[in-house]
């Protein structure tokens, strides 16, 4: 039995292969940037109860935050703590996305989902990588970012009042609301803001708020690749994806694919590997 990972800050998603017959896990997302260690040492045990780890012959671990070896090393040894007699690859979520997205087809590919990573894929590996500086440096094109524009408006009173009031009404957003945005694990909180402006996006200020957050990410990060064409994929870019697509359009970038969630195109990829 084979597991091909999809680990992002938020969701995990573990598929189990067995000959023709496939099974999905699901548990809390991992990111070693933001996340303990002990939540991901939880994800495990969580596994080891529901499969017979002494079956699993190979993990293949794509996760959000994996950008270095010392990182890849220390997933790879907690996996092996639990799963003892299997063969272990941990690669990064940008490199899960790009195998899911571009076949062998070069081009920008770009997650966002909580937070954002990219790179440019030549079509066999990642040859250029702009930093995402994680999401208190950067992050731009997230759900994070995405919240965190809307919440600086918000608490300025910057937005018309039926938006302010549907958002204090809806999320609870009193005056102790801004010290929970303070708290050390705000991040996931600010993110899921981007579901309310999801439901507000036809509202002409939500509109421009969004276009120019889109604008900015393509400034900061897409442009700086000198590529006519990105892929995407997570939940933001799925979402988002009209706006993303009028973005595109002004900047000459062509918008060859979007996908929500990468696992099962992983799934196939490794199926086709044979591996």
């Amino acid at each position: 039995m084979k597991i091909i990972a999809d680990i992002g800050a938020t969701r995990g998603r573990w598929v189990l292969l067995n000959g023709k017959n496939t099974n999905i896990i699901k548990t809390e997302g991992f990111n070693p940037y933001v996340s303990e260690y002990n939540l991901f040492d939880t994800i495990l045990r969580s596994l080891e109860s529901k499969i017979d780890t002494k079956m699993v012959s190979k993990i293949v671990y794509y996760g959000a935050g994996i950008n270095n070896e010392e990182l890849k090393t220390i997933i790879e040894e907690n996996i092996k703590n639990y799963f003892k007699k299997a063969q272990i690859e941990v690669y990064s979520d940008l490199l899960g996305s790009c195998r899911a997205l571009c076949g062998n087809n070069e081009g920008v590919v770009s997650i966002l989902g909580t937070g954002s990573n990219s790179c440019f894929f030549n079509g066999m590996k990642i040859v250029k990588r702009i930093n995402s500086l994680g999401y208190l440096l950067g992050d731009e094109g997230s759900g994070y970012a995405l919240g965190r524009s809307f919440l600086k408006k918000y608490f300025r009173n910057e937005l018309p009042d039926n938006i302010l009031d549907s958002f204090r009404n809806n999320y609870n957003a009193d005056d102790s609301y801004l010290s929970k945005v303070y708290n050390g694990d705000s991040h996931k909180l600010i993110s899921r803001v981007s579901k309310f402006i999801y439901s507000k996006k036809e509202e002409e200020c939500i509109q421009k708020l969004i276009i120019d957050h889109f604008q900015q990410y393509f400034n900061e990060i897409i442009l700086k690749y000198n590529s006519k064409n990105i892929y995407l994929s997570g939940s933001v870019a799925h979402y988002f994806s009209d706006e993303i697509k009028e973005v595109s359009n002004k900047n000459k970038v062509n918008v060859i694919s979007i996908i929500k969630d990468p696992i099962d195109h992983l799934v196939k990829y490794h199926v086709l590997l044979k591996d």
